[in-house]
């Protein structure tokens, strides 16, 4: 009884410990235009705006791809840090 009193107390303390903790998470943006500089910009401010929208820090960006169609499509991939 006294060893399982203790786990208990022991979990209390670290309970808030636990949820103060940030998670990294990975966001990811996309953008279009006729010019290719605009679309990565657009694809980054995408995904740095989902990053804001979950209470989160842009960390630094991991991947980027650019794509030729019509249009130039990008694609822009985040960490994120995230309480």
């Amino acid at each position: 009884m006294k060893r399982r009193y203790s786990i208990a107390i022991a979990l209390a303390f670290l309970l808030p410990i636990g949820s103060a903790m940030a998670a990294t998470v990975y966001v990811s943006g996309s953008g279009q235009s006729y010019d290719p500089g605009i679309a990565l910009e657009n694809a980054r401010a995408d995904a740095v705006a989902k990053c804001a929208a979950q209470d989160g820090t842009p960390i630094q960006e991991v991947y980027n791809h650019l794509t030729r169609a019509n249009l130039w499509i990008a694609s822009s991939i985040w960490t994120c840090e995230v309480p």
